[in-house]
């Protein structure tokens, strides 16, 4: 019944990559269409087109976030894990995400190597980076740390922003889970960032938490082994 219920959830989330993949293509056209049709309509019908870009903008990071999702947690029978630096991954991860007005601090022992592959730590990183600009930036620096303990390296994303409700940290790593008081479809968020997370890590071998700190920030830490 085990083996049975494993493929039939991995059935589940190949046909869910399946589908996603699929819809990318047409809604790529349709955003293009959009683009060209706004310069064309008339000033006061422009608004309106904007509104429907924007819907189509927001399914087509949806669907995104479900083909990255379902790619990742469809590797994890496959993947290749290798001792890394560490450092490098995470310095690729937030050249992917920063903005001209976040302020990220990284500290990270130029030796310290994890056990990874190398993509999917540096997806989950910047999913962790993204999440922490999009809910925390402005509320000071952005904290991205590592330590090694015992046989394991943990890695720390932190922020000074508000966190979240202490009874929702044990569902934010659940797919399309979202608090409602700090995410919202006006944020962009689908609930699939930590989900992501959660995959990548485990998929390396490791294990992904969340806390509340004070008085305030919420920090997300990763455990590789080194």
């Amino acid at each position: 019944m085990a083996v049975r219920l494993s493929a039939f959830v991995t059935g589940q989330k190949r046909f869910l990559g399946d589908v996603a993949h699929e819809l990318g293509s047409p809604i790529a056209r349709i955003q293009f269409g959009l683009g060209a049709l706004e310069q064309r309509v008339e000033r006061g019908s422009r608004e309106r087109v904007a509104d429907v870009m924007e819907d189509v903008d927001h399914l087509s990071r949806l669907v995104n976030e479900l083909l990255a999702f379902s790619r990742a947690d469809l590797k994890s029978n496959t993947v290749k894990l290798e001792k890394i630096d560490l450092l490098p991954v995470v310095q690729t991860a937030i050249k992917r995400e920063i903005t001209p007005t976040t302020e990220i601090v990284t500290e990270i022992d130029p030796r310290l190597r994890v056990v990874a592959s190398p993509e999917l730590l540096t997806r989950a990183l910047a999913n962790l980076v993204r999440n922490a600009i999009k809910y925390a930036d402005g509320t000071g620096p952005i904290f991205v740390t590592a330590e090694k303990r015992m046989d394991k390296v943990e890695i720390e994303v932190r922020d000074n922003g508000s966190g979240v409700p202490e009874g929702f940290l044990d569902q934010l790593f659940e797919p399309f889970f979202r608090p409602e008081a700090s995410r919202s479809r006006d944020s962009g968020g689908v609930g699939l960032g930590l989900a992501i997370v959660k995959t990548c890590v485990e998929t390396c071998q490791g294990t992904v938490s969340a806390r509340n700190l004070s008085p305030n920030g919420f920090a997300v830490i990763m455990r590789l082994k080194a």
